[in-house]
C-alpha cells in the first residue's frame, strides 16, 4: 500500500512535469500528504525532500511560461533574423535616370538671309602718315602756313614722332649756327617739315615772320629760346 502511493505521488509528479502550465498543484499536494502518512519519519523526510524538489522544478517552469506569455503580450519585439547568408538576396547598388527631368533648350531660329547693317553717311576715315607728310610737303610752298592750325595739327601727331630728339637736334645746330631761316634748318638738319614743326612748336623755340607775307622762301626764322 505504502509503495503504490509512493509510486502515484512519483507519476504525478513526472506528469506535472511534463505540462506545467496545467498541471493540478493541489491535488499533488494531496498525493504527497497520502503518501506521507504512516511513513517513518526518516522515510518522509525523505519522500517530502525529493518531492519538493520535483514541485519547485513545476513552479518554477510555470513561472517562466507565464513570464514568456506576458512579454509577448505587452513588450511584443520583431523577429530578429540573421541575414549573413541572404547577401545576395539585396541590391549592393543603385543608380538613378533623371535624364527625363530636364528639358533640353528650345532651338532659336535665325533668319538665313540677314539685313546687312546701313552704312552711315560719314567720311572719316584713317589717313596714312605718309600720305599726310606728303601732302603737308606739297600744300606748304602754295598756302603760308598759319601758326596756330599747323601746331595743332602737328600736336595730334606728335606721340607718333620721336620728339625729342628732334629738339636737340634743333638746339644744337641753333647755338652754333644762330637765328636761321627754317628751309635753311630743315636742310641742315635733314628731316622733314613736320618733324621740324614738331621740334619747335614742342620745344618751345622763339619764330619769327621776317619777310613779306607773299615770299615764302624764307618766311619764318627760328632762334632758341
Amino acid at each position: 500500500m505504502m509503495q503504490q502511493l509512493e509510486l502515484d505521488l512519483w507519476g504525478s509528479l513526472e506528469a506535472a512535469a511534463q505540462v506545467p502550465q496545467t498541471a493540478d498543484l493541489r491535488s499533488l499536494y494531496q498525493v504527497l500528504e497520502r503518501t506521507l502518512e504512516g511513513q517513518a519519519l526518516t522515510n518522509q523526510l525523505a519522500i517530502a525532500g525529493n518531492a519538493m524538489v520535483q514541485l519547485s522544478e513545476v513552479y518554477a517552469d510555470r513561472a517562466a511560461g507565464m513570464i514568456e506569455a506576458w512579454e509577448r503580450r505587452y513588450q511584443p519585439q520583431e523577429t530578429v533574423i540573421d541575414l549573413e547568408d541572404c547577401a545576395d538576396l539585396f541590391v549592393q547598388s543603385l543608380s538613378l535616370d533623371v535624364s527625363d527631368l530636364f528639358e533640353e533648350a528650345e532651338p532659336v531660329a535665325y533668319p538665313i538671309h540677314r539685313k546687312v547693317a546701313e552704312r552711315t553717311g560719314s567720311i572719316v576715315g584713317e589717313v596714312a602718315k605718309a600720305d599726310l607728310l606728303d601732302w603737308i610737303e606739297e600744300t606748304r610752298v602754295e598756302v603760308p602756313p598759319d601758326t596756330a592750325t599747323v601746331e595743332q595739327g602737328i600736336l595730334n601727331l606728335a606721340h607718333d614722332e620721336n620728339v625729342q630728339e628732334t629738339i636737340a637736334a634743333i638746339a644744337h645746330y641753333l647755338k652754333h649756327r644762330g637765328k636761321v631761316s627754317l628751309q635753311t634748318l630743315r636742310q641742315g638738319l635733314g628731316i622733314s617739315l613736320i618733324e621740324l614743326w614738331l621740334g619747335l612748336l614742342i620745344g618751345g623755340f622763339r619764330l619769327e615772320q621776317q619777310d613779306p607775307f607773299y615770299q615764302t622762301a624764307s618766311l619764318l626764322t627760328a632762334q632758341n629760346k
